[in-house]
């Protein structure tokens, strides 16, 4: 039996207004859409940073980083507004939990009907796939996920959607960022006629590492911008 409390841990309400911005100037998150298999149809995560620097600097389409991963185009980076947003959250990101570095954030796009099954994030895979656990990217891959934190910011949903953590129905609620183990079965069942935007961050606190592993330029920010809940 899980703990609800240790699956979902609402950490502040967020003024959202600039991103709801974003998405109104911004359409991409509503023209792609990728269906793997049964499990995996009409999502695309569009990632904005990764490994703290933002994604225009990548080739997202050939780059392999998500298996669902969709890109976005370079003209949208281009927009410094949008820019500044995603090193802000960043920023934010590093106020609250102290140094370390911001691995990947994006925005995650589960379009009306569609459906991102239940799975773990990380090297070691939900359907029982063998692991070499000896191998060195699956021990460094274990040991970030262990030290790494996952936020999610619904921006956009359907009250009757179905977001499972586990056995449990997650509440969403608009401007409530929270984190969830991403190590555990989740999954993501979009039930309305709306698509479904959530702004996804993981972020990699350093002081939770062994003392060997360091990031090159992870910094500490000193203040924290969120309010938390009351």
């Amino acid at each position: 039996m899980y703990l609800h409390n240790r699956l979902y841990q609402p950490l502040a309400q967020i003024d959202d207004a600039a991103w709801q911005t974003l998405l109104e100037r911004h359409g991409f998150w509503e023209e792609f859409g990728v269906m793997l298999d049964a499990d995996h149809q009409d999502i695309a995560f569009h990632i904005l940073m990764h490994e703290g620097e933002i994604a225009h600097s990548k080739t997202m389409a050939d780059a392999n980083f998500e298996f669902d991963a969709v890109a976005i185009s370079s003209e949208v980076f281009k927009d410094p507004v949008l820019c500044e947003q995603i090193d802000r959250w960043s920023a934010m990101h590093a106020a609250n939990y102290g140094c370390g570095v911001t691995t990947k954030m994006g925005l995650y796009v589960v379009r009306a009907g569609g459906t991102l099954g239940f799975h773990v994030d990380g090297p070691v895979f939900l359907r029982g796939a063998r692991v070499d656990l000896s191998l060195e990217p699956i021990q460094r891959g274990l040991m970030e996920a262990q030290a790494s934190h996952r936020t999610i910011l619904p921006l956009r949903f359907n009250p009757e959607d179905d977001f499972m953590l586990c056995g449990y129905r997650a509440p969403l609620k608009r401007g409530e960022l929270f984190e969830f183990s991403n190590v555990l079965p989740h999954a993501y069942f979009n039930k309305g006629t709306e698509h479904t935007v959530l702004l996804v961050t993981t972020y990699l606190q350093e002081d939770l590492l062994p003392a060997e592993a360091t990031y090159a330029g992870a910094a500490a920010i000193p203040q924290a911008v969120t309010e938390p809940i009351q």
